[in-house]
């Protein structure tokens, strides 16, 4: 980012997105009815076949494990609820867990809230003496600011895109030596990810354009967040990554960089009222002029996502997330 507005802004939307402070019910944005125009299908990208990938990277697995010097700790705690999610399909009880409005797995029930990743509970921590902090690897340097002056031992696995996630499973396997049990549910996520996606197969890609944050800021989304990963997975085009070509996985919207991409489907990740925030992004396309030249409104393809299942990077939601991306990038 050039201001340093834009990077405070971004370290918010991203920390919200991993603590996910709040959460709302998803609301599909009324916009003006058209069928599908010829010069819509024209601009979609080419047809592919998603393929469920269950591959994973040994080096970096190995680069990741770095960080433990060969030794599994004893206590662990964490701010993401990822990667609680992820410790629960292991079997291995933290000692803390993340401050979160999110559902968190029923046996962490009893265990310590820590705080969010945007405001961990350094007290709390300190009291429960853990081994290490696991905390998500995009905002690292957010984290080592408060972690570090208060002599806190942490640690840094990825777990935006579904296969970051898929990686830090493989990970948290081998560092907790539960291979069988990651090896087992990553199995299982493959096969259901395979079904998902079957229900794209022969169909044309869309371009889509995805948006996270709220009413008051809106950042986009390329294809390395949770939801763009699963885009991709489908066969869309990210025209944030295809188009604009950015590299950062949010980056500040620009309207005329939109209007030139002309995604045929803009879908909302909002927090706290999706409502107002898509319709204050219509308010603000209209305002620029060019409500009438995105295909994504002439095809009545502007909608919000359910937060619930797209606000959190969630290896454990990823088949419902599937499927209701799916439908809306495909029917």
């Amino acid at each position: 980012m050039k201001s340093a507005s834009m990077k405070v802004s971004l370290i918010v939307i991203m920390a919200a997105l991993t603590a996910a402070c709040s959460q709302s019910q998803s609301a599909s944005v009324a916009s003006p009815q058209a069928s599908a125009a010829p010069a819509a299908a024209a601009t979609a990208a080419a047809t592919k076949a998603p393929v469920a990938e269950s591959t994973v990277d040994e080096k970096k697995v190995s680069e990741i494990l770095a960080q433990f010097n060969n030794q599994t700790p004893a206590k662990v705690a964490t701010i993401s609820v990822s990667i609680t999610e992820i410790l629960n399909e292991l079997g291995v009880e933290p000692v803390g867990v993340p401050t979160s409005s999110s559902k968190l797995p029923d046996a962490f029930a009893k265990v310590a809230r820590i705080g969010t990743s945007h405001q961990p509970n350094l007290e709390q921590i300190a009291k429960l003496s853990p081994d290490v902090i696991l905390g998500p690897a995009s905002i690292k340097d957010n984290l080592e600011k408060q972690f570090k002056p208060a002599n806190l031992p942490s640690a840094y696995i990825p777990v935006d895109s579904l296969d970051e996630l898929k990686l830090s499973t493989t990970v948290l396997g081998k560092l907790f030596k539960q291979e069988s049990k990651a090896t087992a549910f990553l199995d299982k996520v493959a096969k259901e990810e395979s079904a998902a996606l079957e229900s794209a197969k022969g169909k044309t890609a869309p371009k889509v354009l995805f948006l996270f944050g709220s009413a008051e800021s809106l950042m986009l989304m390329n294809e390395n967040t949770f939801a763009g990963s699963l885009a991709k997975k489908l066969g869309a085009s990210n025209v944030v990554s295809d188009v604009m070509k950015l590299k950062e996985p949010y980056a500040p919207v620009n309207m005329e960089s939109i209007v030139a991409a002309n995604p045929d489907a803009i879908l909302i990740v909002a927090h706290g009222d999706p409502a107002a925030a898509a319709k204050k992004f219509e308010e603000d396309v209209k305002k620029n002029g060019s409500w009438e030249k995105l295909n994504a409104f002439k095809n009545g393809k502007m909608k919000t996502l359910d937060y619930n299942l797209f606000g959190i990077a969630s290896i454990v939601n990823a088949p419902a997330a599937y499927k209701e991306l799916s439908q809306v990038l495909y029917q």
